[in-house]
């Protein structure tokens, strides 16, 4: 299996639910609005309220995370991973006023190693409204004060038919301060294991059943991690960040198949596919901060390093026994080496009481190492070799501007110029030179309605796992490696959001995105004139749609402690398929999903109860010679029943699954392409265990 490093030339909703959506966001004002303590700002209509503690006293959270997500309309947005670098900021937290200076870690991990009683407030700001590139919508600042040595800790079992018991979930942050020095260490070991089994069948092309199928499925991984964070507050206003951490990943994989041939149409046998990975990551990230005036009012120095590493090895293994035939066992082993520098500088100053300005300048630099090996029984081994190198250098320049108390403007400007270069072949560098910018607002109508518009030009990652070229044992396809560059978007969305923290608060977003150079996967022809199938970028590509997220308290109704939370969208996609020539969607893209959550703090007790449903739905995954299409029939349920101080402790007893959610793939393949005659088709119903799961929680 040779890389290919040639990079083709080929360029080739429910409705209703959404009406009542949009309809309840636009309605008239039904509750009025509770006065909310403000902090004192430049512009005071960015704060759309500070909670303090007592408002999540009925919840009795043990965490910074079980406060932030009970404020009404408030969505926690992770940092996309198909950004570049450390640049702009998407996820939508601060701690203290700063950014976390971390790119591994989520929100969810970051909110739950902070124990609630160190929480003075939650600030909620219009992102427009900061002196952070990139922040838009709403931005929760968690202030924290942290004096003496504090924490929490976590344990969870689950229970799932078919599968032993999960009994070594846990974690448990602690917070202190020594000095000018605050410190968080938090450690977690999770765990998870479930298993899936039922029916498959094999058709040919003129849709005869061909072969019965019954497969067995299991997945079981553990992963546990570590972090650290320093924060040292000098007295001479400067603040300097320190974050380590470490994270091992064990996940082991196994599928049996039981198959029979009808009227000899096919074979029949059984067949064992197991697949195991082993993955180490180590993440250090760091940032200065230091008050000079070169220019302007309030000016700042920010300095912020990172860098991470990944190592994964992987093994799958696929043992075919079938009847009148040779036993085999096929091997496929990968080694992959991962690494990313980043060094971000970034000065800060105002204008006058309503601008704000960032200058920055960024370069990283990324590097893939892979080897593969794939061999049958002993038979001759075919190895290859990859390295792949990214050097990226950016300056962008920032504006926020309050022209009225009502509305906010950010501006940016910037361009990134990178290097891409694959040592293992004899192609020359590439190099890139690509614009960068967004433009975004926010107007503030009343105290319950605010618009928000952003249009923005964007780099995405570097995917290097396209230069390695890869295989699927259990379904007998390959693909090529191939030279692929970033994808480039404009990106333009549309936002009303209302504010009601005793009746209905969320927001409604209108979205639609244009790429140019999306991956796809195409034929690539070799020198040897055989044709193989392998990623490359096309010319471009549009996806759009609408999502919405709404809080409903339910007080005012008489559903005293009740709120019904819902999450949505609804979206698709076009690409011209560069085998068909036909307009598509996406290689499995979100076209829709919700979440819905009903939850009850039961008055005047420690008890409380939720019901959540969730389902989604994606595009069908297109390959040069086949297409598959997974669903997910019946909705994800699931029951919790929890007690907030039953000795001491918060105890939660879940019940998942229990509509009998069920997965369903269909697969076609085709003799050449999806142009030519389809001569086989797979379809699997794949049903899981229901599960009861326990946790139980504290703070010291």
């Amino acid at each position: 299996m040779g890389l290919i490093l040639r990079r083709s030339g080929f360029k080739p909703f429910s409705s209703s639910a959404l009406g009542l959506v949009l309809c309840a966001l636009v309605a008239p004002q039904l509750y009025a609005q509770p006065a909310l303590e403000t902090d004192t700002v430049a512009n005071a209509s960015a704060v759309q309220g500070v909670y303090d503690p007592h408002y999540f006293n009925q919840f009795q959270p043990r965490t910074a995370y079980d406060m932030v997500v009970r404020i009404p309309g408030f969505n926690l947005q992770e940092d996309h991973t198909d950004e570049r670098g450390f640049g702009q900021a998407t996820l939508n937290i601060l701690i203290n006023g700063r950014r976390p200076s971390s790119k591994s870690s989520s929100a969810n991990d970051i909110l739950g190693r902070i124990p609630a009683d160190t929480v003075t407030h939650i600030k909620i700001i219009d992102g427009a409204s900061l002196d952070i590139p990139g922040l838009s919508g709403q931005v929760a600042d968690i202030v924290v004060s942290v004096d003496n040595l504090s924490g929490n800790w976590r344990y969870a079992a689950r229970f799932e038919e078919g599968t032993e018991p999960q009994l070594l979930e846990g974690a448990a942050n602690f917070s202190g301060k020594r000095g000018n020095l605050e410190y968080t260490i938090g450690l977690e070991a999770y765990q998870f294991t479930f298993t899936e089994e039922g029916p498959e069948y094999f058709y040919d092309g003129t849709g005869t059943l061909i072969q019965n199928r019954y497969e067995d499925a299991a997945l079981q991984q553990q992963q546990p991690r570590a972090n650290i964070n320093l924060t040292l507050n000098r007295p001479n206003s400067d603040v300097a960040n320190l974050n380590i951490s470490g994270a091992i990943l064990n996940q082991n994989e196994f599928i049996h198949e039981t198959f029979s041939g009808i009227n000899n149409a096919a074979p029949s046998g059984d067949s064992v596919g197991r697949n195991g990975v082993d993955r180490h990551e180590f993440e250090i990230g760091g940032d200065y901060a230091t008050p000079i005036n070169l220019w302007g009012d309030k000016g700042q120095f920010k300095f912020i390093g990172l860098y991470s590493e990944t190592h994964t090895d992987s093994t799958r293994r696929f043992l075919f026994d079938a009847d009148n035939a040779p036993l085999t066992l096929s091997t496929f082993l990968r080694d992959d080496f991962s690494s990313e520098y980043i060094g971000r500088a970034e000065y800060t100053w105002s204008q006058g009481n309503n601008q704000d300005w960032v200058l920055s300048a960024e370069a990283a630099f990324n590097r893939l190492e892979s080897d593969t090996e794939l061999f049958i029984d002993s038979g001759p081994r075919a190895l290859d070799h990859v390295e792949v190198e990214e050097s990226r250098y950016q300056a962008n320049i920032t504006q926020s501007w309050a022209l009225t108390p009502q509305l906010n403007i950010q501006t940016s400007l910037g361009a990134e110029y990178s290097e891409i270069n694959v040592p293992t072949s004899d192609d020359a560098k590439e190099s890139f030179f690509r614009p960068k910018g967004f433009l975004s607002a926010s107007y503030t109508v009343s105290p319950t309605y605010v618009w928000r518009g952003k249009i923005e030009r964007s780099v995405g990652q570097l995917d290097f796992g396209t230069y390695v070229s890869t295989v699927s044992l259990t379904e007998g396809s390959a693909k090529q490696g191939n030279a692929t560059v970033p994808d480039q978007r404009w990106k333009a969305e549309l936002e009303l959001e209302r504010q009601d923290s005793k009746a209905l608060s969320g927001k409604i977003k209108g979205f639609i995105n244009f790429i140019d150079d999306p991956l796809d996967n195409i034929p690539i022809l070799l020198s040897n004139g055989s044709i193989v199938e392998g990623p490359a970028n096309l010319d471009s590509a549009t996806t759009y749609g609408v999502s919405a997220n709404l809080t409903w308290i339910l007080d005012s109704i008489g559903g005293k402690g009740m709120r019904l939370s819902m999450d949505g969208q609804i979206a698709d996609s076009r690409i011209e398929d560069p085998v068909t020539f036909e307009n598509r969607s996406l290689n499995s893209t979100l076209l829709w999903y919700y979440e819905v959550e009903l939850r009850q703090d039961i008055p005047g007790t420690s008890l409380a109860w939720e019901v959540e449903l969730e389902q989604s739905r994606n595009s069908e995954l297109y390959r040069v010679s086949e297409v598959f299409d997974t669903r997910f029939i019946r909705p994800e349920a699931s029951l919790a029943f929890i007690h907030k101080d039953l000795l001491g402790l918060k105890w939660a007893l879940t019940l998942s699954n229990l509509l009998d959610f069920k997965a369903q793939r269909n697969r076609q393949v085709f003799s050449t392409n999806r142009a030519e005659t389809l001569i086989r088709q797979e379809e699997f119903n794949r049903q899981r265990g229901r599960r009861v799961s326990l946790e139980i929680s504290d703070t010291f």
